[in-house]
């Protein structure tokens, strides 16, 4: 039989599912406090079923205590269209209902222009205390035995819980590093967002911004222990999967992504914890990440023939497989041979293709050349479009009026004499890891042999010099008398 649940099982199942651990507990207080307007927030813990959030925001009407622990109560929206127009991080007003049924909450606050202050505490979802009382200002919102009535979830709460809790309490410091933090006894005062990132995760990393983003990355060659791999958007800790997939695809392995855009090109109204998004233009979205991305951080390690080299013209370079490295040479095998590396060559002979493939690609902004250089040759011409210089026919010459912002005049005068541009080349070695002194992981290490088996020259960097040099594994085996 088909029956209708009452409200009481109905409130019970949508609060399962937004107090769904300590750590979304806490979250979702801390949220109110932000969108309260607090310059100030401190958390304690006492543990994972016991703990406070203290606030110098706005604070709650004494008259409004009851109604902000009643299910659907907020003040964040009045009707569908504000959902489009959201900028406050709680906007459903089920949070604290879903906590008053699972624990005993108090909340004493005062409201920033009345006089007097007020406190309401709840056991289960039932009212136990509710009156004035003199407050300083502010809220404060007290849990205690949070799941004593869900024996079940309680014990299912990881031991960790507590630096979870930590961890959500530091996702939200991270998106507003305007507003001074504590958490027990560590202080993040307000700061720029890189202050606030370094006082955090204790890690140094580059900072790139665009027109809707700010992105830090950790430096490419930089050790450390754990991965940060974390997204805000409009200052909201979520989880995509498509941006994952994103970073993963262009090798980026740390990163902090704040992304602002309008509320409405964003939908949060995806899970009760808000912590899902959905984007309206995901293809614009990725458009301008992977040019801001590429254009400020990402070239990673065609080749020009040099005379002195010899010539392998039939050489095979199949599968690579990567034995270990002293920090300058890395070694690595195949069926037949060894081969050591220059790891700084093998990187600047990526980035120089990297390189090469942009500017055919018009991918940088341009600069005006005055005067412009002029030639007659329209094999002179055509070199240069495919290096995405502009060329144009002024009678029975060609002119180049602009150029992209990473080459110079010099570039372009090399080319009509038939040589190769020298600013690629130099972009490429100075963005390549210096051997012996920029700590290249394994990791790293195994990404710059695959991206460097896609190159169209394999045999010396951008400047001529070999990269590699390799021997016969036969040779070794007959040198020790294994053959």
């Amino acid at each position: 039989m088909i029956r209708r649940l009452n409200e009481t099982v109905i409130s019970r199942i949508a609060a399962g599912q937004i107090a769904v651990s300590p750590a979304s507990v806490v979250k979702e207080i801390v949220e109110n406090s932000l969108d309260a307007n607090a310059s100030a927030i401190s958390v304690f813990i006492n543990s994972p079923f016991n703990f406070k959030v203290v606030d110098d925001g706005e604070g709650i009407p004494f008259k409004e205590l009851p109604v902000a622990v009643e299910r659907f109560s907020t003040s964040k929206i009045k009707s569908v269209e504000d959902l489009l127009r959201l900028k406050t991080y709680g906007f459903r007003g089920e949070a604290l209902h879903a906590i008053s049924l699972f624990s005993r909450l108090t909340i004493k606050s005062r409201y920033h222009s009345e006089d007097v202050g007020g406190v309401i505490v709840l056991k289960g979802g039932v009212v136990e205390r509710y009156e004035p009382m003199p407050f300083s200002g502010g809220t404060t919102v007290v849990v205690e035995d949070l799941y004593f009535n869900v024996p079940v979830r309680k014990k299912s709460v990881s031991r960790n819980e507590k630096q979870k809790i930590r961890s959500a309490v530091e996702d939200l410091a991270l998106a507003n590093e305007n507003v001074s933090f504590r958490i027990d006894n560590s202080i993040y005062p307000a700061s720029s967002k890189a202050e606030r990132v370094f006082r955090i995760t204790g890690k140094q990393f580059e900072f790139k911004e665009g027109k809707f983003f700010k992105l830090f990355l950790k430096s490419r060659f930089e050790s450390g222990s754990g991965r940060v791999r974390k997204v805000f958007v409009n200052g909201r800790p979520v989880v995509s999967k498509d941006i994952s997939e994103f970073m993963k695809k262009h090798h980026v392995e740390e990163y902090i992504l704040f992304i602002e855009l309008s509320p409405s090109e964003v939908d949060f109204n995806v899970s009760p914890l808000k912590d899902r998004v959905v984007f309206k233009n995901v293809d614009t979205l990725f458009s301008g990440l992977e040019r801001m991305l590429e254009r400020s951080f990402y070239f990673l390690p065609q080749f020009k023939t040099v005379e002195g080299i010899k010539e392998e013209k039939h050489i095979e370079y199949g599968t690579l497989k990567l034995i270990g490295s002293d920090g300058t040479v890395a070694i690595c095998d195949d069926d037949n041979y060894y081969y050591f590396f220059d790891i700084h060559l093998l990187h600047e002979r990526v980035n120089y293709e990297k390189i090469l493939e942009k500017l055919k690609e018009k991918f940088f902004e341009e600069k005006e050349l005055f005067p412009v250089v002029a030639f007659t040759e329209p094999l002179v011409a055509d070199k240069l479009r495919k290096l995405g210089i502009t060329v144009k026919r002024d009678g029975k010459k060609y002119v180049v009026p602009s150029i992209p912002v990473i080459l110079s005049r010099e570039d372009v005068e090399a080319v009509i004499k038939g040589e190769d541009p020298e600013s690629v080349a130099s972009a490429a070695c100075k963005n390549a890891v210096k051997s012996g002194v920029e700590f290249v992981s394994r990791m790293e290490l195994e990404k710059l042999i695959s991206l460097y088996l896609e190159c169209k020259e394999k045999r010396v960097c951008p400047h001529g010099r070999p990269i590699f040099y390799r021997i016969k594994k036969r040779e070794i085996l007959r040198k020790l008398g294994r053959l």
